[in-house]
């Protein structure tokens, strides 16, 4: 009997790529710079020379700074650490001083039309500013749906609409084939000196929002810095919420080797070691994603019918006996709308809270996209950061790359 041929996909498959670091020393009081900086705000505020060098410094993030702000837009995150960790991690998260990035996070959901977005104060001190970020409602290769990021507008749009806005943009999404019509991507950055009404394309964009898109529609809006006062959100009544971590603790947990695999040290995970690192990297991974779930699998009294499910918690390899220790974790979820940066900040401010003198000082957080903008989230869907109990300098990292 000849194999069955695979299924023919015009979409690329999700691809998980590994990365393995050093992180410099984090010094409190001069942390490394984690954010990108406005362009509206850098060339109102200092002359051109320095503001380029400022925006070519914000463009050179390093890892794992630069995987996470590759996420344009945060739905949850996720935090792993031991339970004799987290209590010291949580107490020191609170009794952080309040700033915009440090403060509990908030988002707003309202309801407006493009044309309110592109008009008026809301136009001038927030999109002008580059400081928000806004994602509409709808799924990505089926409704239109729109976002904006640091002043710049992104316009999904099916083929009809596209036609009827009358607007400049490219392709998008599967092309050919009966029944997979093309989609079209249009992208206007909204920071250039000619966007201001009586501009010739900004008015034919206005035109398009007041024939085409004049439907209000529900956005998640979140701000970066400081809100001006008066607030121009207010006039469209926005709905607030505020995010607070949820804690879920897990007892009698399975644990795999938390450390550095020593694979890494040796020809850094080449060679004759290559697949000894992928199967090391997998598997912790795997277990990290299952404990993030809250599966049965990672407990250490399992024991389900093999028939059902093989996993197993893998074992150390200089244990004597292959058999996984035992520990209580503990996973502090956000979910909402927020910004990279913010993810970022609280990466930071963990690392600095957590303790190194303990011998299960390890912590592992998974920052995640939206599951229907993955096109809007750059390059990358998720992001999972680990800092192994061994090698407190140094971390793994995997990302996650959309299908599209």
């Amino acid at each position: 009997m000849l194999p069955f041929s695979p299924e023919q996909s015009v979409l690329q498959l999700a691809k998980c790529f590994f990365s393995h670091g050093i992180m410099s020393h984090i010094d409190p009081a001069q942390p490394p710079a984690i954010d990108s900086v406005p362009l509206s705000s850098l060339s109102s505020s200092v002359p051109s020379t320095s503001s380029a060098g400022a925006v070519n410094t914000a463009k050179r993030l390093k890892k794992p700074w630069s995987s996470i702000q590759a996420l344009n837009y945060v739905s949850q995150v996720d935090l792993v650490l031991p339970r004799t960790c987290a209590e010291e991690v949580q107490k020191k998260l609170v009794q952080r001083p309040p700033t915009l990035t440090t403060q509990p996070q908030r988002y707003a959901r309202v309801s407006m039309t493009l044309g309110q977005v592109l008009q008026g104060t809301f136009f001038t001190e927030y999109v002008k500013a580059g400081s928000i970020l806004m994602l509409s409602e709808g799924r990505l290769g089926q409704d239109n749906v729109f976002s904006l990021k640091n002043g710049r507008l992104t316009l999904y749009l099916e083929r009809e609409t596209y036609e009827r806005a009358g607007l400049v943009g490219r392709t998008h999404g599967a092309k050919g084939g009966r029944g997979l019509r093309p989609r079209w991507i249009v992208e206007v950055d909204l920071n250039e000196k000619a966007m201001w009404p009586g501009k010739g394309y900004f008015d034919r964009l206005l035109y398009a929002c007041q024939n085409v898109f004049n439907t209000p529609v529900t956005w998640l809006f979140c701000s970066m810095f400081d809100a001006p006062t008066p607030d121009p959100l207010d006039a469209f009544s926005p709905t607030w919420i505020t995010v607070e971590p949820t804690v879920l603790h897990h007892a009698k947990i399975a644990l795999p080797p938390l450390g550095r695999p020593p694979s890494l040290l040796v020809g850094g995970g080449a060679g004759s070691d290559h697949l000894e690192t992928e199967e090391a990297v997998v598997e912790l991974y795997e277990w990290l994603s299952l404990v993030r779930l809250g599966s049965p699998r990672v407990g250490a009294a399992d024991s389900i019918d093999p028939y059902l499910s093989r996993y197993a918690v893998p074992a150390s390899d200089t244990e004597e006996i292959s058999t996984p220790s035992v520990g209580d974790l503990c996973v502090l979820r956000w979910r909402g709308f927020f910004s990279p940066t913010w993810a970022c900040q609280t990466l930071l401010s963990v690392l600095v809270a957590m303790p190194t003198s303990s011998a299960n000082a390890w912590l592992a957080m998974s920052v995640s996209g939206f599951a229907t903008s993955k096109s809007l989230t750059g390059e990358s869907a998720e992001c999972t950061f680990f800092r192994p109990f061994n090698a407190p300098s140094e971390y793994l990292l995997w990302e996650v790359h959309s299908y599209e």
